[in-house]
């Protein structure tokens, strides 16, 4: 069995609006920052012995700054959703109805306009995982909303059309007991921290 925790980055400037920030590197926000420390101390009290995170830095800074190994896998940065990053869902709504009417009818398999499906973005994060979890090393894995949903729903046997349904709040930690490579039993979902 290993301890697996699920940690969404903080908040960011952009994120607070709606937007869909996929692959833009925006840091966390000042608010984030200030929140950070007491979300720091209630980690290290989980006894965690290493960090995967993904590259952008709303997830890598806080990933280093715990002071534990751990590995950057490009395989969990978000889902990237190409020209409609950091643009408002009503914008998008306006300018191409037919696009993103599209999307919403079908988010796990539509892919938005030089993006990747969430089926995609499942798929890379849930191997990425697999192939980096080791033993029985209680793991944080820090990283964002789609991706962390795609990784609960895929120990959990959820479809992937669910793994959209669960909220995720910035700083909201999960954790569960991991079974070999398709299994884990959820302790706690989106506990807030900070």
């Amino acid at each position: 069995m290993t301890p697996l925790f699920l940690l969404r980055h903080g908040p960011t400037a952009a994120s607070q609006s709606g937007a869909p920030l996929g692959r833009l590197d925006l840091p966390v926000s000042p608010e984030g920052e200030a929140r950070w420390p007491m979300a720091k101390d209630e980690l290290l009290q989980l006894g965690l012995q290493r960090v995967l995170c993904s590259p952008l830095q709303r997830s890598r800074r806080h990933a280093e700054d715990l002071g534990l190994p751990f590995l950057v896998l490009d395989d969990l940065a978000e889902q990237a959703f190409g020209a409609w990053e950091g643009r408002s869902w009503d914008e998008l709504s306006d300018q191409d109805p037919v696009a993103t009417k599209a999307f919403f009818a079908d988010p796990v398999r539509a892919t938005p306009p030089g993006g990747e499906s969430f089926g995609r973005t499942a798929s890379r994060a849930v191997m990425a995982l697999q192939t980096a979890l080791e033993g029985e090393a209680p793991t944080l894995v820090l990283a964002h909303g789609g991706t962390l949903r795609a990784l609960l729903a895929h120990f959990l046997g959820l479809p992937l059309e669910r793994a959209l349904d669960l909220a995720w709040a910035p700083f909201g930690l999960s954790a569960l007991e991991v079974y070999g490579p398709n299994r884990g039993l959820l302790r706690f979902h989106n506990r807030v921290l900070g």
